[in-house]
């Protein structure tokens, strides 16, 4: 979260909370051998705590560099938060590894397209400025997340996934602290709303309560349940294979036969 050396108590209390839970919610995944289970995950959890705390230590010791360090760590905090998608992705398609790895390859070449989007605004436009630059990234990551978010909610629903109370705590969790983002973000960045101190308070108090939630559902291990017969994502992966390879089989017919039908 972005505090100003002229912070309210409240918005400062707010950060500590944020710190003390992330740390306290590390340090059970450890002790509960958590961690490994859902590796990138806990990567993202443990930067955004080294970045809170490197910030905290800025703040406190020379608060008139914080804004400028604030501003080129957030190039690494909304990144990093991809991390939690990646996850979302890969335990929900644990058991269908061919659905899985097309996802991955989607997942990977729309965080390329979004950071190439960003990097050439920043390059073509006449003043590069890095809270610009932060801001719009942070801005189209998070909707971009939002709507990868949609999308698995709407294919475990669909496909009735079976998931896990760990799963369950991370998608419920980062959903109400992106859908919080977007609409923080959408608003903050209209006329006469982004000068409102209560619209930098929405993202953080959606992050503690995020946090809260994982602190619930990731107090011990709790995996997905296994499948016991094949599933239906797992049957239409297949049948759709299975008309790609014939589709092409026919179109390298047809391009060896010179075009004749």
């Amino acid at each position: 979260m972005y505090v100003p050396p002229a912070a309210s108590v409240f918005e400062q209390i707010l950060w500590w909370m944020e710190i003390a839970t992330e740390a306290f919610i590390l340090l059970r995944s450890i002790n509960a051998r958590l961690y490994g289970k859902y590796l990138a995950f806990f990567i993202y959890l443990s930067a955004v705590l080294l970045i809170d705390l490197l910030r905290f230590c800025v703040l406190t010791l020379h608060p008139n560099v914080y804004a400028p360090l604030y501003w080129y760590t957030q190039f690494l905090h909304a990144g990093i938060g991809y991390a939690v998608i990646l996850e979302i992705y890969r335990q929900t398609l644990n058991n269908s590894p061919g659905v899985a790895r097309i996802a991955r390859t989607f997942l990977w070449g729309v965080l390329a397209a979004v950071i190439l989007k960003v990097t050439w605004n920043a390059v073509s436009g006449p003043v590069w400025s890095p809270g610009t630059t932060s801001a719009e990234l942070e801005r189209d990551l998070r909707t971009v997340q939002a709507i990868l978010l949609a999308g698995i909610i709407a294919l475990i629903a669909y496909y009735v996934v079976a998931t896990g109370r760990n799963l369950k705590g991370i998608i419920f969790g980062y959903s109400a602290y992106i859908y919080a983002s977007v609409v923080s973000l959408a608003f903050g960045a209209l006329p006469g709303y982004g000068l409102r101190p209560g619209w930098r308070l929405v993202q953080p108090i959606a992050y503690l309560a995020a946090l809260l939630i994982w602190g619930c559902t990731l107090w011990s291990y709790s995996p997905n349940p296994a499948a016991e017969t094949e599933s239906k994502i797992d049957r239409d992966y297949k049948l759709i294979a299975e008309q790609t390879r014939r589709a092409l089989s026919r179109a390298r017919s047809f391009f060896k036969m010179g075009g004749e039908l």
